[in-house]
């Protein structure tokens, strides 16, 4: 049975290849979005379901076949059957404009298929253990009736929809076989297996309803509940999804607004947003992150450790207890910490269990970019790293990608100078014409995070010299010189720059894809009329990227 499990994973790799609308073809990452044609107006509904959002012809974009990431595999097997042994952690890596879901860069090699079948031999293995918390009957009177009723109702659970009489017939049929061959929990678990290597399982298949324009199709109410729940939960739909789907009531933009705004009080969620803000912050590296020791002979796994659970509570902090605005992640005074990583920033130990909230008296906070992980992650081993600090404030927060450097410029690192500070160092860069042109654009911002070394800790000198703060931002919409993160941050929380990138942020990684200038004009506008309009409010963000034409509509599939 092995052998047919494993033609049944080679399948994944392309009978399903066409179900993207034209995806695959994805369009380069300019990192800005030209939103100035058509108007950012809300959707609205007619008798046929939603109305464009812009215009009388929806204009969704490429809708390219989505594949669940390892990070949605293992939510989506622990909603399924409790099972939490993230199964996918040995799946391979991918990712693209900077997160791990764009479609345009996913395929499937035969190891991946390999880890497909190991994985899903795996969950099934675990799954079959008990059948009576699995099959709707007695284990010990197994009849194919109750394996019927098992396929109809798990199996709408597994492929989020409906099986076909087709479907079940052959299903049926497969487990009626390996039972003869060899009882019935192993053909339980082969059926499973099965059932977890399908297109239906492992892709997002979408083929919409009737057109709703030329070539463009609305969503079907199974395949909408499917897009809401990877794009809020990134998992599959819970019951009152299915429901919902199951009695037509996902039609509307309407009915879709105020699933999302439900879902969104759900803890489900929760995960999904640091598993975004983990890579849209660039500080999942913190995981494992090690320090020269002579450097930082006090950093070790631990702090690491509690750097991340730092930056984790602090997000989920912003978003779900405070006023969960852009604002606030650049700006907010405090911090979470443990005795430990206290002891470890010289703060006063905070006491209680586990991390508590502080707020540092005497230092320069400035929510995001003064949090240990980030700072930590971009610096070098051994000292900080002002380019990588003004490059992820460009490119993650203002998302601009400043000019490559000449192709015969010979990059070559300032050497260490016990003698000098870093920003003394590195200001040779902006004396070069060569370099100027781009470290004028980067290196002043991360001079104004110098006052934290590159393990994240505050200090106020640096070989006994004192720490010049000093930055600018230039080619912004709020260029000026500061002084230190909290000017920084103030400056950049004012930004429209920085509120459109994170509009930009959220919809590469809502929709899976890189935003086209032409194609999406018309929801990149709505997206950010409506978070100005929330407020710059991150959950009236996610709850505006469910009622754009790229959400609520898709490009007909051909054939």
């Amino acid at each position: 049975m092995r052998t047919c499990t494993w033609v049944m994973s080679m399948l994944v790799a392309g009978c399903y290849a066409g179900i993207d609308g034209g995806a695959g073809q994805g369009d380069a990452d300019t990192g800005e979005s030209d939103d100035t044609a058509g108007a950012g107006t809300a959707a609205t509904t007619g008798d046929d379901g939603p109305i464009a959002a812009c215009g009388e012809t929806p204009s969704p974009g490429l809708s390219p076949i989505r594949r669940l990431t390892p990070f949605e595999y293992d939510a989506t097997i622990e909603d399924l059957f409790g099972d939490d042994s993230h199964p996918a952690a040995g799946f391979p890596q991918e990712g693209g404009s900077g997160f791990d879901n764009n479609a345009d860069v996913i395929s499937v090699s035969p190891l991946h298929a390999e880890k497909y079948m190991q994985a899903a031999e795996a969950v099934a293995a675990r799954a079959t253990e008990d059948l009576a918390a699995l099959l709707p009957c007695d284990p010990a009177s197994v009849d194919d009736a109750c394996i019927a009723d098992w396929l109809d109702e798990f199996g709408e659970r597994v492929w989020r929809r409906p099986l076909d009489a087709t479907e079940h017939a052959e299903l049926l049929a497969f487990y009626q076989g390996a039972r003869e061959l060899h009882g019935v929990n192993e053909a339980v678990s082969l059926v499973l297996q099965t059932m977890l290597q399908s297109p239906y399982f492992l892709y997002r298949v979408e083929f919409g309803l009737p057109s709703a324009g030329d070539d463009v199709v609305r969503l079907g109410d199974w395949e909408m509940a499917t897009r809401l729940s990877y794009l809020l939960w990134g998992s599959m739909p819970d019951d009152t999804l299915f429901a919902a789907a199951r009695a037509g009531e996902l039609a509307t933009a309407e009915q879709v607004e105020a699933q999302a705004r439900r879902m969104l009080e759900q803890p489900r969620a929760r995960a999904m947003l640091l598993h975004f803000h983990e890579q849209w912050l660039d500080y999942a590296a913190i995981d494992g992150l090690t320090k020269d020791a002579e450097a930082f002979p006090d950093y070790g796994p631990d702090i690491a450790a509690a750097q991340r659970a730092e930056i984790d509570a602090f997000i989920e902090h912003v978003i779900w207890e405070d006023d969960g605005t852009v604002a606030s992640l650049l700006t907010a005074p405090y911090t979470f910490v443990d005795d430990a990583l206290a002891a470890y920033y010289d703060l006063p130990a905070p006491g209680g269990a586990g991390l508590q909230q502080v707020t540092p008296v005497g230092r320069d906070v400035a929510g995001v970019l003064t949090q240990g992980a980030m700072l930590a992650v971009q610096a070098k081993p051994h000292e900080t790293h002002p380019i990588a600090r003004g490059l992820f404030v460009r490119e993650q927060l203002l998302c601009t990608i400043p000019p490559p450097p000449p192709p015969d410029l010979d990059i070559v690192p300032p050497p260490v100078d016990p003698t000098a500070t870093t920003r003394e160092r590195y200001e040779q860069h902006r004396n070069d014409p060569a370099c100027s042109g781009c470290h004028n654009l980067m290196d002043p911002i991360g001079f104004g995070l110098e006052t934290f070394d590159g393990s994240g800790r505050w200090r106020t000198t640096e070989n006994g010299l004192a720490i010049d703060a000093a930055g600018e931002l230039a080619g912004t919409d709020v260029d000026g010189p500061f002084v230190g993160a909290a000017e920084l941050g103030a400056r950049l929380a004012g930004s429209q720059m920085v509120n459109d990138c994170v509009s930009t942020q959220w919809f590469r990684y809502g929709y899976g894809r890189t935003e086209s200038p032409e194609q999406d004009a018309c929801s990149m506008a709505q997206l950010r009329e409506r978070f100005a309009a929330g407020g710059f409010d991150i959950k009236e963000l996610l709850v505006a990227l469910t009622q754009t034409d790229a959400f609520l509509f898709r490009p007909a599939v051909e054939g």
